[in-house]
């Protein structure tokens, strides 16, 4: 008995520490992976917070619970916004991945726009070899060789398609949504963890962004995320036009460096909304983190946002329901 109350401070001690370091880790996108041991923390209160209560540390108790309250908010969704009655709404899917499953989930969502931040390994190396390494608008798809050996599930409903092979990044659009002489890559500008193309939808003219931002430190290069965050905050800021931000962005919607992102988007506004999330990552866990998002400006609204399926990826679908200014 004596051993246990002597091990007791050894165990809160080293918990509080590491629950402090991941509810600050969220300030700097490179301590983002830190942001990883909010899972097990969480999991290893439930034993530590049942021996404090058997052994009557009602204080140190209290502050376990405060603490996991304050470890919850990456596995809350964030809801809803009202729209106005005549805002014309667009559904928009985003797949973690280019497989047969996830192409026929989002088929059968009946999604107008597609967009895929990260081909399968195959259906990237055919459109590579089609297209070259040169991102590129498609009108007619299925005209083009190897297109339907690539995404076979797309060529039928799908035209045009916005893609960038070399990256692995594809938009995907319904047919009769858009015409492919109202789109516009501003691939010259973008650099390769981002495809930036603008669009008229319903009238509207707007911008898509989809990024797939790299892993943050020590996973990969110390700064190469934040750089890549700060490039395209910088080229968001200079457009002018209702946005919609979306990809793998490896790191946290609270991050400092993502808040500078969001204020780019709404650059001119009184106040940046918060961007709505909803935990996507890893797929097989009960507790995942949103590093997968979805963001809008401009008079655009998220009216809905909710996690696809597994659909054999790590990461799950993400669907949101857009509303586009009112005509």
């Amino acid at each position: 008995m004596r051993r246990i109350r002597v091990s007791a401070p050894f165990v809160l001690g080293p918990w509080l520490i590491l629950t402090l370091a991941a509810l600050l880790a969220p300030l700097s996108l490179h301590l983002v992976v830190i942001d990883g041991l909010r899972a097990p923390l969480l999991l290893a209160a439930m034993p530590l917070f049942a021996f404090l209560m058997w052994r009557k540390r009602w204080w140190q108790g209290l502050a376990v619970a405060l603490l996991c309250l304050a470890l919850l908010p990456p596995w809350l969704a964030s809801g809803r916004m009202p729209i106005a009655a005549d805002m014309p709404q667009m559904k928009l899917v985003m797949l973690p991945s280019s497989s047969p499953a996830a192409l026929a989930y989002a088929v059968e969502q009946r999604a107008d726009i597609i967009l895929i931040p990260d081909f399968s390994d195959g259906a990237g190396k055919t459109l590579d070899k089609s297209l070259g390494a040169l991102s590129a608008i498609v009108p007619a798809p299925q005209s083009r060789p190897g297109m339907d050996a690539a995404l076979p599930a797309l060529i039928q409903d799908y035209r045009p398609w916005i893609l960038k092979p070399m990256a692995g990044m594809g938009i995907f659009l319904r047919g009769g949504l858009v015409q492919a002489d109202d789109l516009r890559l501003r691939d010259d500008q973008a650099a390769f963890h981002a495809l930036v193309a603008d669009a008229r939808i319903a009238g509207t003219d707007l911008t898509f962004a989809m990024v797939h931002f790299t892993r943050p430190f020590p996973l990969a290069e110390w700064g190469e995320q934040a750089r890549q965050v700060r490039d395209l905050t910088r080229q968001l800021a200079e457009i002018p036009r209702p946005m919609i931000v979306a990809g793998d962005f490896n790191a946290l919607p609270w991050s400092g460096a993502l808040d500078r992102l969001s204020a780019a988007l709404w650059s001119g506004t009184m106040a940046t909304p918060a961007a709505p999330w909803v935990g996507t990552f890893p797929a097989w866990s009960p507790l995942r983190l949103p590093i997968d998002q979805i963001r809008v400006s401009g008079g655009l609204q998220i009216v809905s946002l909710a996690a696809g399926p597994d659909v054999g990826s790590v990461h799950l679908p993400l669907v949101a329901i857009i509303a586009l200014p009112p005509r």
